[in-house]
């Protein structure tokens, strides 16, 4: 795995986790539904048992606690590996678009740079980036 598509997996597992997340919530809404006709009496609509939702909602939320873990394994290791950059201008570049999400335009402005010398300081300090061989390569 190259130090880019390294960094690249720990900026998307956010927005898997966000994803999950909001499944659990679509699942928690559907199951207080259920819940609320149950009680009262009125149709739920769809048919479909609460028990199966609640079933469903308590494996979606073990996803988002895989993924959640996940996140913080992968965030905390591209963390260590863009402090390890000696360069500063180019470890808070790696830092800016990696780990705290802005886009491209955002980390130039929030530096005063140009947009071109951003992207060049992002490729120098690609080149030192250390991919941790202990991470596996499957889904973050």
């Amino acid at each position: 795995m190259t130090a880019k598509e390294f960094l690249r997996r720990a900026r998307s597992v956010d927005r898997r986790v966000d994803e999950a997340q909001e499944r659990v919530e679509r699942l928690r809404a559907r199951l207080e539904s259920g819940r609320m006709s149950s009680v009262t009496g009125m149709p739920r609509g769809g048919g479909s048992d609460w028990t199966e939702t609640a079933d469903r909602l308590i494996e979606l939320e073990q996803v988002v606690n895989q993924r959640t873990r996940e996140l913080v394994r992968w965030k905390l290791a591209a963390i260590d590996a863009i402090r390890a950059v000696e360069e500063p201008r180019e470890a808070e570049v790696l830092e800016l678009y990696y780990i705290d999400g802005l886009t491209w335009e955002q980390v130039a402005k929030r530096l005063g740079l140009d947009l071109r010398w951003v992207y060049r300081l992002h490729g120098k300090a690609l080149m030192c980036v250390r991919v941790p061989e202990n991470l596996e390569v499957g889904e973050a």
